[in-house]
């Protein structure tokens, strides 16, 4: 986990909570922790903390996020299935009582098993075609 680059001067959009869950009215800051398109944002304060974001577009990291830096060798999906996986923990073990947060130091603890490349591709698309298939079944019900 860690925080954007620090920019000043260019105006952004603040990827916060709101945005990232599709409220497209937003704000602009004029300095912030600069975040790419498609980066991964985890949420690690408040009720939801352990909740990860794909950012749809560059702007300025919102205060209650950390950026998922992810290694080049692993396929971006599996991770977040794993990190999905271990959700319930993550929120079960926050710590804080003001604002509750992300337990860093359980997050870093987390075994992540690291098949070949191509594997792990196998692993989310059986995931994705499970869902596929509980959906169907939802659906029919």
């Amino acid at each position: 986990m860690i925080d954007g680059n620090k920019q000043n001067g260019i105006e952004r959009i603040n990827l916060d909570v709101k945005y990232l869950r599709g409220e497209r009215d937003y704000k602009t800051l004029t300095s912030g922790k600069y975040i790419s398109a498609k980066s991964f944002l985890i949420l690690v304060d408040g009720e939801n903390s352990g909740e990860v974001f794909k950012t749809p577009i560059e702007g300025y990291q919102g205060s209650t996020f950390k950026q998922l830096s992810i290694n080049e060798n692993m396929n971006s999906e599996y991770l977040l299935q794993v990190i999905n996986f271990y959700r319930k923990l993550l929120r079960e073990n926050k710590v804080g009582s003001a604002i509750p947060h992300l337990n860093k130091k359980l997050f870093k603890e987390i075994k992540v098993s690291i098949p070949p490349y191509r594997e792990q591709q196998r692993i989310v698309d059986a995931i994705n075609k499970a869902f596929m298939s509980l959906d169907t079944i939802m659906e029919n019900l």
